[in-house]
């Protein structure tokens, strides 16, 4: 792998009397914090979309938010007092920094038409993208190789502490009818977990459970299939097609490539599961049959390319979609901000298109492609490499249905594991 290696301010270390010098050792407290933050980033899933801070329906500030600031705050600072370059991997860094500069480009010149509330929320977003990208540059630099077991366990031991929030929501908090009125959809006897929504929770879940079978197909540990066993049911119990779909594929991907009876057995769990649990049964046909919640998702996509059709070239700016939406007069009269999903469609892709055209739909496309070239670098070999490739081919297509890519929990995840192979691999 290729490396870009900036060089930080070199401070000249002399023993004793010195001024600003720097002890010898000094530099373990600065890393332990640094990675007493990505733990708490990584942990910050746990209390999900429960706790948020509302500057505007618009502009929302999550732990995930705050933790991945300081993170990056800290990190930085701590590289410029140490003698110690700044690692950069180049096939992944200058692809996000073409789609990030594409972005911002064409929210400045959509700065014309919407008003600078709307432009300022609009730059906050990339903001938050580039912090979380800012995840898989400190896990670079700061995670050795020896230790990445104990950060995919960690990863594992938060996702599944994540889904028995959800096993205990979908027995004493089944219906979410009363959070209507705050912009979420009334889901009913569904596990949405902190979260707040069955189909981003179906995504993050699919995520985990791609990893902690990879693992238990390399390690064998009973500790591995029983998490395995935990998210599976978990994800079933989400009734999410955009999920199951993405369940299908990383069991598909991990069952070509490592262990065709992995496939065998999950497929015979889920066609179980179809014929004893009516609402699996329920949801999956009534995909076939475009029923209202698939319906609702063909006029999200046709909204999508009718903003793009009016603005082919650089969109309507990055994350001006919610604006943009409302000067068509695509939201109802009783949600003149569409809710907390006006901000997105349910496509990533579409989003993307919309937002920022053609030249960024192409950027963020290599932007994946490198993503996905890092992830499947050693898929033979590497049980990590395994799990974050059908991990990340399920979310690409997961994000064809909802906006996944673009989900905070789900981003902090991405990035995090794009480190962590990063670092594996290297």
């Amino acid at each position: 792998m290729a490396w870009i290696r900036s060089s930080v301010v070199e401070r000249s270390v002399h023993i004793g009397k010195a001024a600003g010098s720097i002890p010898a050792g000094s530099t373990k407290n600065p890393m332990e914090l640094t990675k007493l933050l990505l733990t708490l980033t990584i942990v910050s899933i746990i209390p999900g979309q429960l706790i948020r801070i509302n500057a505007t329906q618009s502009a929302v500030l999550t732990v995930g938010d705050i933790s991945s600031a300081i993170l990056m705050a800290v990190f930085f600072i701590n590289s410029t007092n140490i003698k110690k370059a700044l690692i950069l991997p180049k096939k992944i860094f200058l692809p996000f920094l073409i789609f990030s500069s594409v972005a911002i480009s064409s929210t400045i010149i959509a700065a014309d038409i919407f008003s600078p509330r709307e432009i300022i929320i609009a730059i906050l977003f990339l903001v938050r993208f580039a912090l979380y990208f800012g995840i898989f540059i400190v896990v670079v630099n700061t995670v050795k190789k020896k230790e990445i077991t104990k950060w995919l366990n960690l990863f594992l031991f938060t996702a599944a502490i994540f889904a028995l929030i959800g096993f205990f929501q979908y027995i004493f908090f089944p219906d979410l009818t009363s959070l209507a009125a705050f912009g979420w959809d009334p889901h009913q006897k569904r596990i949405v977990s902190t979260l707040l929504d069955p189909n981003f929770t179906a995504g993050l879940l699919a995520i985990a459970l791609s990893m902690a079978l990879s693992l238990f197909l390399s390690s064998k540990k009973n500790i591995y299939l029983l998490t395995s066993t935990v998210l599976f049911t978990a994800l079933i119990l989400t009734f999410s097609r955009s999920g199951y779909l993405a369940l299908l594929v990383v069991l598909a991907t991990i069952g070509i490539l490592k262990s065709p009876k992995i496939l065998f057995v999950s497929l015979v769990a889920f066609i179980i599961a179809f014929i004893t649990i009516p609402q699996v049964k329920n949801r999956i046909l009534g995909a076939l049959r475009v029923d209202e919640t698939s319906q609702a998702r063909i006029e999200s996509w046709q909204k999508a390319l009718v903003i793009f059709r009016d603005n082919p070239i650089l969109g309507v700016g990055f994350n001006t979609y919610r604006a943009t939406q409302a000067q068509y007069g695509f939201f109802p009269a009783d949600q003149p901000e569409g809710g907390h999903s006006g901000a997105g469609t349910d496509s990533s892709f579409l989003l993307v298109l919309a937002t920022t055209g053609i030249i960024g739909l192409g950027a963020y496309l290599a932007f994946l492609f490198a993503i996905f070239k890092n992830f499947s670098a050693n898929i033979r070999k590497s049980p990590l490499s395994l799990g974050t490739t059908a991990a990340f081919l399920g979310i690409l297509v997961h994000s064809q249905f909802v906006n996944s890519l673009f989900f905070p929990q789900i981003i902090i995840v991405l990035f995090f594991l794009l480190g962590a192979c990063s670092v594996y691999d290297s």
